[in-house]
């Protein structure tokens, strides 16, 4: 198992049309760099998410739960040997997220309720454990989406545009052929990520594109649309 991650930061999301997501990304191509996974074009995102039986993680959303958290496996590439386990953890607009690297066995393993190859990696690890064992956590919902990038750096700032959300009822992580349905077509997902204020041209840039705030996850979506 690969070294850890912790990540804190704030966070937004949005909710825009395919006209304002299509003004919003001209906008952001005149001022800011893509970040280098999406510097040829969007790219492909895949979670599974883990939830318990009664599903506390989609009923705190629900409910608005001012601390809540989400536990997934994410990867990239559906042929790659690595991917993430992540812990993400949110209390009212800042979120903390773990994560760590597993391979592909390990992740497999997860699947099938055997969690005990994680008691080798570090406390993402460890914390991922407690929560699979602990709370008897299974696999909930798949979801894909293409994802189109922006950075700053000042206060670690990342802009991001998220299309074509599907998800299905399936543990076929690594499938390419897996039926989902639409979960928010032909709407685009807009997420504001940053450390510290945004800066005034910034914000007023991004105001410019008055989308509409999306207190619900994309996690609560797909489940909403599942089941």
């Amino acid at each position: 198992m690969a070294a850890e991650l912790q990540v804190r930061r704030y966070e937004e999301k949005y909710l825009l049309s395919p006209a304002q997501a299509a003004v919003l990304e001209s906008l952001l191509d005149g001022v800011l760099p893509r970040d280098r996974y999406s510097a040829a074009g969007a790219y492909f995102i895949r979670s599974l998410y883990f939830d318990t039986p009664g599903n506390a993680d989609y009923q705190d959303k629900l409910l608005g739960v001012s601390e809540r958290k989400k536990l997934r496996l994410r990867l990239y590439d559906l042929r790659a040997a690595q991917l993430k386990l992540e812990i993400k953890a949110k209390r009212a607009r800042t979120s903390h997220k773990q994560s760590a690297l597993l391979d592909r066995d390990t992740a497999q393993a997860l699947i099938a309720g055997d969690a005990a190859p994680l008691l080798a990696g570090g406390p993402a690890s460890r914390a991922a454990y407690a929560l699979l064992q602990g709370e008897s956590r299974i696999p909930a919902a798949l979801i894909d989406y293409e994802r189109t990038a922006w950075i700053f750096p000042v206060g670690r700032t990342r802009i991001t545009l998220d299309r074509h959300v599907r998800a299905a009822k399936s543990t076929s992580l690594f499938a390419a052929d897996v039926p989902m349905v639409e979960v928010l077509a032909p709407k685009t997902v807009l997420e504001i990520k940053y450390d510290q204020p945004l800066p005034g041209w910034l914000g007023r840039m991004l105001s410019s594109v008055p989308g509409t705030p999306l207190s619900i996850s994309k996690y609560a979506l797909a489940r909403a649309a599942l089941y």
